[in-house]
């Protein structure tokens, strides 16, 4: 069946070309036939009015010319093929009384006025001397006429076959041009179907099928970095719970072979461990939600001033222990949002906890509400070491930490935010972080406003 789709493409191009082959030759055979039947008839016919300017002028009127032009025909000889052109003509006088029959009028009859208006008249020394009556019908053919019509009808055939030749190898030509990328793309997909996701196919030309085989790639792309985020992400996911479980492992163990008492203290650090579990699981939790477009929200109106001044409040005494100045900005004291006022303070939360872990002692974290474009413009921004470029477009993504080299904080998931990026994309906003080194940062929410 692989080549179903050529056999058919060739058989759709050859069927077109065909008829329309065909159609052509019938429609160029009819017209040479007709123009070459006019063509005899007008020779016809100025040899007949030859014919009867010449009786004319030797015997000076037109009578006898009927019982002349039937011993004519009765005494021709087998080459003369002169007569047979010019019989089929009727001819009356400048009376318009019929001298030669035509198309059912006898000789001698008078003819209509509107037969005399169609015909020709013949003319002698400037002097009317008759009408050539028209025919309905062309005049017979002579043998070499009806050989020339024989042969034209055969080249226009041999023309034809040609074209059927011609369209046979276009189509053959083309089908293979569009078949061709198809196959490869049907290839590189069962590739695909079968794990190898790094595939790619070329693009041959920049039409509806190169259009395909852009997106192809394109897809292929996306799913060999959303594979690796995935692998990525397992393995971040069991690295964070390895620590945790670790720590709570090792101090089961050690109590229940005795080495050590489960005092109050040591008993808080596993109740702690336990904690981190539970956030970093129910983070992956709202994550998924999130993924799968099932995050339920309660949208409210809700004055974002007033929100900011909820979230800076429960952050003050952290940010007091660490010298950190926590402010939030009056420019928008009426501004409204339409969320759902815990997920969003959820994603709050995090841009705000993210910023204090940054945050150097002395440092400034504001919290500020805008209208901007029509839409609610939230930003949290600090005064710490800033964000390295290379960093900048990752810091959404899941587990990522710009410095290797230093530890998951204390309670965090690594996830925070990611869930900001994905709460706020529920609520139908964007976020993005703006930084430059020694300068801080500036993380951006923009919301919708709330109907008036």
């Amino acid at each position: 069946m692989r080549g179903s789709l050529m056999v058919k493409l060739i058989a759709a191009f050859l069927g077109v070309s065909l008829v329309a082959v065909a159609l052509v030759a019938l429609i160029g055979y009819l017209v040479a036939t007709n123009e070459f039947d006019r063509f005899i008839s007008q020779e016809a016919e100025a040899n007949f009015a030859l014919f009867v300017s010449d009786y004319y002028k030797a015997n000076g009127d037109l009578n006898g010319i009927d019982e002349t032009l039937r011993a004519r025909f009765e005494n021709r000889g087998p080459d003369d093929a002169t007569f047979p052109r010019l019989a089929p003509f009727g001819l009356a006088d400048t009376e318009g009384i019929v001298r030669l029959r035509s198309g059912g009028y006898a000789v001698g009859a008078r003819a209509p006025t509107e037969l005399l208006a169609s015909g020709t008249r013949i003319l002698v020394n400037g002097r009317w001397i008759g009408v050539v009556l028209p025919r309905s019908d062309p005049p017979p053919r002579n043998r070499a006429q009806q050989q020339y019509l024989e042969r034209t009808g055969i080249v226009l055939a041999l023309a034809a076959g040609g074209a059927a030749l011609f369209a046979i190898g276009l189509g053959a030509f083309l089908a293979r041009r569009i078949v061709t990328p198809l196959r490869a793309l049907t290839q590189a997909a069962q590739q695909m179907a079968k794990g190898a996701l790094s595939q790619t196919v070329r693009v041959q030309s920049r039409d509806e099928v190169g259009a395909l085989a852009l997106a192809f790639n394109q897809m292929s792309v996306d799913l060999e970095r959303s594979d690796q985020q995935r692998r990525q992400m397992t393995a971040d996911i069991a690295h964070e719970l390895r620590n945790p479980l670790t720590v709570i492992g090792g101090y089961l163990d050690a109590m229940r072979a005795g080495d050590l008492q489960p005092t109050p203290t040591r008993l808080a650090t596993v109740y702690d461990e336990i904690q981190h579990l539970e956030k970093i699981v129910e983070d992956l939790r709202t994550l998924s939600l999130a993924d799968a477009g099932a995050l339920s929200l309660n949208r409210q109106p809700l004055t974002a001033q007033a929100w900011l001044t909820r979230v800076a409040a429960r952050f003050a005494p952290q940010a007091a222990q660490r010298q950190i100045t926590l402010r939030v900005a009056n420019d928008a004291a009426s501004l409204t949002i339409d969320v759902d006022e815990s997920r969003l303070t959820q994603a709050l939360d995090n841009l705000v906890g993210n910023a204090l872990q940054h945050s150097t002692e002395g440092g400034l974290i504001t919290l500020r509400a805008v209208e901007a474009n029509g839409r609610a413009r939230i930003t949290v921004t600090n005064t710490g070491a800033g964000i390295a470029p290379d960093d900048l477009p990752r810091v959404f993504e899941r587990f990522y930490r710009g410095d290797k080299a230093r530890p998951a904080e204390q309670g965090s998931s690594g996830l925070g935010l990611a869930i900001a990026k994905a709460l706020v994309n529920a609520h139908g906003g964007k976020i993005w972080a703006e930084s430059e080194l020694g300068r801080g940062a500036i993380f951006t929410l923009e919301l919708p406003l709330a109907q008036a």
